[in-house]
């Protein structure tokens, strides 16, 4: 079985380690996400919970040689906020889906302020026009008329 999957990987080691790659952030982000959404937290911490599940995918089969690099990785992708301290590294997650929702809320206020703004026109403009009529409908007096 050893020799197999050593064969396999030899005919394309990028696909497969692309593959261990995209699953381990995957579900890293995916532990960041259920255990600290909304927190800012130590690297290593997160990552020695992910690797409590019997059933992670171990970082050695990934194009990340380091926690280090993949955290960095992380912050240049904005996945996550990453902070280098003292301490070591931190990291908050981002989530896009909070972040999307806010950004088409704030959308779609701006587009009914739009339209608010565009009825107000539209009235201004209709009482402009009714004064307009009002003005040409007044009775011209006698000395407004030429004379023959």
């Amino acid at each position: 079985g050893h020799q197999r999957q050593m064969q396999i990987f030899g005919q394309n080691p990028n696909r497969i380690v692309e593959g261990y790659s995209e699953e381990f952030e995957t579900s890293f982000l995916e532990h960041m996400k259920r255990s600290h959404r909304f927190s800012r937290v130590a690297a290593t911490v997160v990552y020695n919970e992910y690797i409590n599940d019997r059933h992670h995918v171990h970082m050695n089969s990934t194009q990340w040689a380091t926690l280090t690099e993949f955290i960095k990785y992380l912050g240049r992708t904005g996945k996550c906020k990453v902070e280098e301290t003292p301490k070591g590294w931190f990291i908050t997650y981002i989530d896009r889906d909070s972040e999307t929702l806010f950004k088409e809320r704030m959308k779609n206020k701006r587009i009914k302020a739009d339209m608010a703004d565009e009825e107000k026109q539209e009235k201004e403009i209709r009482k402009q026009i009714e004064k307009a009529e009002q003005l040409m409908q007044l009775p011209t007096t006698d000395s407004d008329q030429p004379s023959q």
